[in-house]
Order: C-alpha cells, then sequence, then structure tokens
C-alpha cells in the first residue's frame, strides 16, 4: 500500500514537473514565425515528456519512455531499451498520422489558421 502511494506521487510530481517544462518550452516557442515548425516541436515535447512504457514484471508499473529507454540503454539491458524506443517510435507516427489529417481536412476545407 506504501509502495502504491510513493508511486502515484511520484507519478503527480513528475506530471507537474512536465507540465511545467511543456509551459515553458511553448512560451520559448512563442516567437518562432513558422507556425507549422512550432507546432510539430511543441507536440514533439509533449509526446516525449508523456509517453509512458511498462516495466513491470509482477504489476503494471510505467514510467517515461525516454528516461526507461536511456538508463536501459547506458546500462546495456536492450530489450527495455528496444521496447521504449518502439513506444516512442509508435507515438511520435501516431502524432505524425494525426498532424497530417489535421494539414488535409485544413486543405481540404480550406480553412486558415491564425
Amino acid at each position: 500500500m506504501i509502495l502504491s502511494q510513493s508511486y502515484f506521487a511520484a507519478w503527480g510530481i513528475y506530471l507537474l514537473s512536465a507540465l511545467g517544462i511543456i509551459l515553458v518550452f511553448w512560451r520559448m516557442t512563442h516567437s518562432i514565425p513558422f507556425k507549422d515548425t512550432t507546432k510539430i516541436l511543441r507536440l514533439v515535447v509533449i509526446v516525449l515528456l508523456l509517453t509512458p512504457v511498462d516495466i513491470g514484471i509482477e504489476q503494471k508499473w510505467f514510467a517515461p519512455a525516454y528516461l526507461v529507454g536511456g538508463y536501459e540503454w547506458i546500462m546495456g539491458h536492450t530489450q527495455l531499451a528496444v521496447k521504449a524506443g518502439l513506444h516512442l517510435l509508435g507515438a511520435l507516427t501516431l502524432l505524425t498520422a494525426l498532424l497530417t489529417l489535421e494539414y488535409v481536412i485544413r486543405k481540404l476545407l480550406h480553412l486558415q489558421e491564425n
């Protein structure tokens, strides 16, 4: 029970920190004149920070994929590093598909982005 509370507390602190980083990055990219580039950069940071990967053997324990991938790669445990990399790749692929879909819909409906 205490371990579970610590797990949720750690995730809460991480999500608040990630939200802070996202807000700072959002403000930093505010002055980039190319809106499409700004949108892509912001969404890539969001995907990198918020993509989890299952690391539990007995229970479902999740951790940020970029942290797991980097740590396991450095330690030489390639199986978990590849798993984390695949999760990140899948999330970035989904992001690319959604951005492409948004672009096509905007072109078809002749919508302008402000």
